[in-house]
């Protein structure tokens, strides 16, 4: 944000002036004894400056990541890099700053304030709501399990200046989903989905906590049936909304009242709810000014009225018939306009009106009808002058806009407010808190905004961390990507790349990315490429489905001249996938699903060929194999790691296995094993052997679920636990520092798109 950047140097800059500091001497700036040298650093630092220069440089990195799989579950499948760029295969639609689901945008233009100026919350699940405390600061709350690398259970206070408060704390509960709060005096009233407070299961569904600690106020103890999803109130009440049906034992469907002041659920109110779920609630006023609760939901009903009703606060029903045929999600009120979201397409009883309407506060008819919206309406808010919307919309009124909009009103104008989120919102929906100053915070259940489409292949700057423009399109996920010298090798089940017609293989020029004119013509059936290695002359990759390439024969293997890129003899001919290729010494050894090389029909699953022709030789033998698919190898000294499906190789390895070059044999399955399938395996010098799978155990310790450092210098499994979530599926050293990728959206306690950077120490 230009003027908070502007508003920062000038204030260092008077901090400068305030303690005397003599301007800036050029003749002695890279002086580190000097002021000039201390001000220099301070402006190189403030305005991002990475220029060659003799003063201190920094980094200001902030690491985007992938979102939105082509095809399934997004993933970083494959990093290489060149020269300053950071290299990304695999399989996502979009790239994006890992945020975490609840950011700070401007209203102005929904992007997202820089994340050295306001750190993000990184927070880790899903967030359904918010409130300001009054102070700067906000409550959030949802399905969430971590803040800012610190652990949080489902609720969380944010100070002001973008940091969590350390100090407020409410106890550990995996299970536990807020959905709802109100704030008075110090109380907080938390209602949701639970059915225990720390253990004590008198505690349900809504609660009362210390505003400044967190602790229960257990006084407070309604004994709430079944959850709670929005709360609001006026001066000495609170309104409760739910799929309740008994509070405080009294017989209460979906909507109650609890006062103040007498500490109880008020008898008296009683509007008859006999349908459906409450979602959201609006305290507000009808034509006349009296004070009206609107209420709406998924069949709420009070016969013969569904979806959406007023009542009085003495429980009465109102005359208000907005009459909509099929759910609602949220209500808001601007003036004597009440604006009503979700999944209906007529109010009124037949009038069109699809998922976004207005209707009056008087008796309920429709105002507007033409918001155009199509996708359905997760939520609404107003603040000020305008509403904004969530939902799985990608256009309102005609105008693009993905899963958050905002209107001007009256005038109900699509506004420049344009955030970029990556997918759809869904029921519970975002919640939108004005934070002051032109800005909102907003809380979702997605992890990104701001997003920028790239299509499975991307390029990120090494510095900033975001992606380069001009970059091509692949229609379907990369699996593996080589990178010798100026060209990059590119594998995949793609079929068009930047338009051209390629199969599963492709060969780019660097440094801008374009296809070279001899790519090979690769053909089949619904091909894939999977590995790709290297030795001094030839290029060798293996997958699946394929059969001819440029025209030969070539089943599932070939390899290319790195010189000229032309189809070499190599042709082991596989019966079935090839899903990993090693070259060592005079040897290529493929791991796979095939059921015979060279077209024998014995040779099962993984097996070392010459690299002349591809003949088999037998090693690592010729009538033990793995028992199911091998996915992955890499040469640790003189050693070779693989990993898979199998558990066994004429014994027991699970999932894990050695072979030793030297000795000619596997080494003991007890150096290595997994309690389920690995599916990546890579080394590097500093003896460091990464593996990545569906494991939740390694080594008999369960703290590497998915994802463990094996040392092969010291035998040992590293204690660092990256704690991801998924499986890792890529990696990749550039300056002093790691690049994991993969199916992961957390690791080390932060949010992350299937990518971070590490020292493998955090």
């Amino acid at each position: 944000m230009p003027w908070l950047r502007s508003t920062f140097i000038t204030y260092c800059l008077l901090i400068g002036v305030f303690f005397q500091c003599k301007p800036a001497d050029l003749s002695n700036a890279c002086d580190a004894k000097t002021d000039s040298f201390l001000l220099g650093s301070i402006i190189r630092y403030v305005t991002g400056d990475r220029s060659p220069s003799c003063l201190p440089s920094f980094d200001f990195q902030d690491l985007w990541g992938v979102f939105r799989g082509t095809s399934g579950f997004q993933s970083a499948n494959a990093i290489t890099s060149f020269n300053e760029q950071i290299i990304i295969g695999g399989n996502f639609q979009y790239l994006g700053p890992s945020t975490g689901n609840v950011v700070y945008l401007e209203t102005a233009n929904g992007n997202i304030l820089p994340n050295r100026y306001c750190p993000y919350l990184k927070v880790s699940g899903a967030t359904y709501t918010a409130i300001s405390d009054g102070s700067g600061g906000f409550y959030i709350g949802g399905a969430f399990y971590s803040v800012q690398r610190e652990d949080r259970s489902s609720i969380a206070h944010i100070l002001p200046g973008c940091q969590l408060d350390r100090n407020f704390k409410t106890p550990v509960d995996d299970t536990r989903e807020v959905r709802a709060f109100l704030l008075r005096g110090d109380s907080l009233y938390v209602g949701g989905n639970f059915t225990n407070w720390d253990g004590n299961t008198n505690y349900t569904h809504l609660v009362r906590l210390n505003r400044y600690t967190g602790a229960l106020e257990p006084d407070f103890n309604l004994q709430v049936d079944d959850p709670v999803f929005d709360l609001d109130s006026d001066l000495d009440a609170m309104y409760i909304c739910g799929s309740f049906a008994n509070i405080s034992g009294l017989s209460r469907r979906n909507l109650a009242k609890y006062h103040f002041v007498s500490g109880a659920v008020v008898s008296s109110f009683n509007p008859g709810v006999d349908g459906g779920v409450c979602l959201d609630l609006h305290y507000g006023t009808d034509v006349a000014g009296s004070p009206n609760i609107y209420a709406v939901g998924d069949s709420l009903s009070i016969s013969p009225l569904v979806n959406a009703f007023s009542v009085y606060p003495d429980g009465t029903v109102t005359a208000w018939t907005p009459n909509v045929n099929s759910n609602v999600r949220s209500v808001q009120q601007y003036g004597n306009t009440i604006y009503l979201g979700g999944q209906f397409t007529t109010v009124n009883g037949g009038t069109a009106a699809a998922n976004l309407v207005s209707v009056n506060n008087n008796t309920g008819t429709a105002i507007s009808t033409n918001f155009v919206v199509n996708g359905e309406v997760a939520s609404l808010q107003v603040i000020e002058n305008t509403l904004y919307i969530s939902g799985s919309f990608t256009s309102i009124k005609s105008v693009p806009r993905n899963y958050v909009a905002a209107l001007d009103l009256p005038s109900e104008g699509v506004t420049a407010f344009d955030p970029k989120y990556d997918n759809t919102i869904t029921n519970p929906g975002a919640r939108f808190v004005p934070a002051g100053n032109g800005v909102i915070l907003v809380a979702s259940n997605r992890s990104t905004v701001n997003v920028t489409a790239r299509s499975n292949f991307a390029v990120i700057d090494e510095y900033t961390g975001k992606p380069i423009e001009g970059t091509p399109y692949f229609d379907m996920p990369i699996k593996s990507l080589l990178r010798i010298d100026n060209r990059l090798f590119v594998g995949g089940s793609f079929t068009n790349v930047q338009g051209q017609s390629k199969n599963a293989f492709v060969v780019l020029d660097l440094p801008h990315y374009t296809i070279n004119a001899n790519s090979p013509t690769v053909a089949g059936g619904t091909m894939e490429v999977r590995s790709i290695t290297s030795d001094e002359t030839q290029v060798y990759a293996v997958g699946n489905a394929i059969t001819t390439v440029n025209a030969a024969t070539r089943n599932n293997a070939f390899a290319l001249n790195t010189t000229d890129l032309s189809l070499t003899n190599w042709n082991p001919n596989l019966n079935g996938a090839g899903n990993s290729v090693l070259a060592v010494n005079d040897l290529v050894f493929i791991g796979g699903a095939y059921l015979g090389i060279n077209g024998d029909g014995s040779t099962f699953r993984y097996q070392a060929v010459d690299k002349t022709n591809g003949t088999k030789r037998q090693v690592p033998s010729g009538s033990i194999f793995p028992n199911a698919s091998v996915n992955t190898q890499t040469l640790v000294g003189d050693k070779i790691f693989l990993g898979g499906e199998f558990t066994s190789i004429g014994t027991g390895y699970s999932y894990l296995a050695a072979y030793n070059l030297t000795t000619q044999s596997y080494e003991p399955p007890s150096l290595l094993y997994a309690d389920n399938f690995v599916k990546y395996i890579a080394s590097y010098p500093d003896g460091n052997v990464f593996i990545g799978g569906d494991f939740t155990v390694l080594n008999a310790s369960t703290i590497y679920n998915k994802f463990g450092v094996y040392n092969s210098y010291s035998n040992a499994l590293s204690p660092w636990n990256a704690r991801v979530n998924d499986a890792v599926l890529s990696s990749h050293p550039k300056n002093g520092k790691y690049y994991l990728g993969g199916l992961f959206q957390n690791a080390v306690k932060n949010t992350y798109g299937g990518l971070f950077r590490t020292h493998l120490n955090e």
